[in-house]
């Protein structure tokens, strides 16, 4: 199992909520791999022993493209969405006349978007699902819903929807800033060399464990980030050639926004009139969309770094 690392503040923040009365849905976002599902697994199991009980859903472990595959996570045999909507309101009431403070978790929400409940696709299971979440915290109080998802279109479409928009919350799961992992390579027994050289480009749990690996193989931190950095620059480089010509070029010049900052405003985006290809990038998780403070970023600080060797 991945080691655990330094989520204090957001550990706290989400303790805390758990133990508050039911009023509305949180949904947790963040870059890719910036460690929502991690620090939610890490909130159950410190939790465990108290008067809350969770219900956790991880829709990555469920092949679930269409309606039919969703209701049979839930339900054995013929049954409807209805007898799912069902099961999951008698599990939290059952719960609630047990004593207990139930918290029903949905991890890896956007696996369920794009599943239409009509050959017309005007109704989705998502806006389903949000209709139950808000009449289970909202209207009756009856349990915490918490969804996470690093999918930008669907963090938006939440953002905009008029059944959430006054039953949601919104808390972000960010990368780490240098100070932390000057912290945890220290920690983890680097070098004052390799943790200098490290702090300026790593921000993710993940490429922690990818350098200690590395590391273990013979290959230098420096060495390791420098190819981690060409990689990702092919990849974008790559991503961009697909496009036809007019497109390259306008895509180039929305990476450019970022040649000097890690933060870019919307305000800016639409002003170089630079939406349509800044979707794009973030579609294809070169950029990422903090859609609660309207900037936009890469998904990682390597990726700003690779976004920089595109460039020159």
């Amino acid at each position: 199992m991945m080691k655990f690392y330094h989520r204090e503040k957001e550990l706290n923040y989400l303790k805390t909520y758990c133990q508050l009365e039911p009023n509305s849905v949180l949904f947790i976002y963040g870059p890719k791999s910036s460690g929502k599902s991690a620090t939610i697994r890490r909130v159950i199991k410190e939790l465990e022993d108290s008067n809350l009980v969770f219900f956790y859903y991880n829709f990555r472990e469920h092949a679930t493209p269409n309606k039919e595959e969703f209701i049979s996570i839930f339900c054995k045999g013929k049954a409807s969405l209805n007898d799912v909507f069902i099961k999951i309101r008698e599990g939290v009431i059952e719960a609630v006349k047990d004593g207990y403070k139930p918290v029903l978790i949905i991890d890896e929400l956007q696996r369920l978007s794009g599943i239409y409940l009509d050959e017309n696709k005007n109704k989705t299971l998502l806006n389903e699902l949000f209709n139950l979440f808000v009449y289970l915290t909202k209207t009756a109080h009856l349990c915490h819903v918490i969804c996470l998802t690093s999918n930008y279109t669907l963090i938006n479409e939440v953002f905009l929807n008029s059944t959430l928009s006054n039953g949601s919350k919104y808390y972000l799961i960010d990368y780490w800033d240098k100070e932390t992992v000057k912290s945890i390579l220290k920690e983890e027994g680097f070098t004052n060399e390799e943790i200098n050289f490290a702090a300026d480009y790593l921000s993710l749990p993940h490429e922690v464990i990818m350098l200690k690996d590395k590391k273990k193989l013979g290959m230098s931190v420096k060495e390791t980030i420098k190819q981690w950095i060409n990689i990702e620059a092919d990849k974008i480089l790559y991503l961009i050639s697909t496009q036809k010509e007019f497109e390259m070029k306008r895509l180039v010049n929305a990476l450019k926004l970022f040649k000097d900052k890690i933060k870019v405003g919307i305000k800016e985006i639409i002003q170089n009139n630079l939406m349509d290809e800044v979707k794009f990038l973030i579609e294809n998780e070169v950029l990422f969309y903090d859609v609660i403070n309207g900037v936009v970023k890469p998904t990682s600080i390597i990726e700003w770094f690779a976004i920089i060797e595109v460039l020159k």
